[in-house]
Formats: C-alpha cells, structure tokens, sequence
C-alpha cells in the first residue's frame, strides 16, 4: 500500500518562480468570480467569520497592496497591535487592512484588485534572499514561525485561493479547477505532513486537484478519503464537520485527521 503512495513530507517546497506562474493563475480565474459579482452580493454572508463579500474583497486588495508596499505592511502592522490589542497579530493586520477600505464601493475594490495583483505577484518574486530568510509569527497557537519566503511564495496563494472558494459559494458560482490549484493542494498536504504527529495514515484526496499521499513516518494503521477541495476546507477552519471517510484502519486515525488544521 505504501508503494502507491506519495510520501506528502518528502514534497519540494515550491520555489519563487514556481509561485509567479501559479499566482498569475489564480488571480486570472479569482478575477473571473470577481467580476461576476452583482449589485446584491456584496453583503452577502461568507464562511469567514464577521465578512461579508465586500469585506473579503477589500481583504485581497490589502493584500495587494501590502505586497507591494513595505511601508503600507509595516503601518497596518503597527495599527493594527495598537488598535485591535484583543487579538492575534495576524487577525489585527487584518482588521487595519479592512479598515483602510471601509468607504470603497465593491466595483471599486474588484477594479483595484484586477490592477494590484499582477504587480503583487512580481513584488512577492523579487523580494531578497536575505529578507526571505527572516521568520514571522503566524498567530496560530503552539505553531511554528514561518519565514518570509514561505509566506510570499506559498501562503499567498493559498490565501487567494481559498477566499475564491469562499466568493464562489457565497454566491452559488461553480468553483474552477485546473492544475495550478492541485499545486496549492500539494503543499498544503506538505505542510500537513510536516506537522503530523499522530499515526502515520495514507490519505486520498478526490477530484481533480486531489492524489494520495502518506502522511507520518512507517506503514499507515489506516487509508482516509475526502474529496480535495472539502478537506482543504475542512482543514482551514471552514467547515465544523470533516467531510472524511475511514476506508480501512484504525478510527483515530480518522479523528487525528479531522482534527488537523493548516494555516492558510
């Protein structure tokens, strides 16, 4: 069984170039969901907790901005600590970002991000080794920090593409699928294998941006299937119940595996 299998640990981290061109990607096909909002969807509720679409939006165009400026970062950073004290660093950036686009009319903020986000992709690539190498919290509890390179070459994207799920079902519009997003759901499974540190399983992951992996060290106690774009969800927070299926082996395994969440 273990043959058939990938060994999710062993994955290459994608690299600077490799994240460009799935950047370049996801902002072509979260542009298209863009701008198929109308005029009732901006207050529509979405999976993220307190945004509705117009909130969210105004998010990845902070994030533009933010990968283009340091300046901007470094303030919302700042303003953020200062004026949300109650929260974690990451959801206090956030929140200044948000801040900072309160006034903006949805039509606005989608025109914005269709001229940010390829300049944001070429920023993000041209950023420092030096810089790249400095590590950052990530405001996850008892998770390690991160560094700067991973961030700007793999949390990015995985940021974007999952708020376009997130804008997709909020607004009843068939999520797409090519082959930029099986490269974003194989690092995720990285990273997951990375932190694993239950017993090892042999996950199958379904549809078209899924595969299989070995998740642990030594030979799986059990095989577990969801369909892909559900456990990416699953493992972001998104969904309070697991969408998972114990093929074989052992049954915690399966609540290890429903217990898992990566930072995205």
């Amino acid at each position: 069984m273990t043959q058939t299998f990938v060994q999710a640990a062993r994955l290459p981290q994608i690299d600077r170039d490799q994240s460009a061109v799935i950047a370049e990607a996801e902002g072509r096909v979260a542009l298209e969901v863009l701008e198929k909002l109308g005029d009732d969807d901006w207050r529509r509720p979405t999976d993220c907790v307190e945004w509705d679409i117009r909130t969210l939006v105004s998010h990845l165009v902070a994030q533009c901005e933010d990968n283009i400026s340091l300046r901007t970062m470094l303030r919302r950073e700042i303003t953020g600590r200062r004026r949300h004290r109650g929260k974690g660093p990451v959801d206090a950036h956030m929140a200044a970002q948000i801040a900072d686009h309160t006034a903006v009319p949805g039509p606005i903020l989608v025109a914005q991000f269709m001229r940010l986000w390829p300049r944001a992709v070429q920023a993000r690539r041209s950023r420092p080794g030096l810089m790249r190498l400095a590590k950052v919290d990530t405001g996850m509890p008892a998770a390690p920090w991160i560094s700067v390179g991973y961030l700007l070459d793999t949390i990015y994207n995985r940021d974007l593409w999952m708020h376009r799920i997130d804008l997709a079902r909020a607004t009843g519009q068939t999520v797409t699928v090519g082959d930029h997003d099986g490269q974003i759901v194989e690092q995720v499974v990285r990273d997951l294998a990375l932190t694993w540190r239950e017993a090892p399983i042999a996950l199958e992951l379904t549809g078209p941006a899924g595969g299989s992996w070995l998740i642990g060290s030594g030979e799986p106690v059990a095989v577990v299937r969801a369909d892909a774009l559900a456990y990416m969800r699953a493992l972001a927070g998104r969904d309070p119940e697991v969408p998972l299926e114990l093929v074989s082996g052992a049954e915690s395994a399966l609540a290890a595996a429903q217990r898992a969440r990566i930072m995205f």
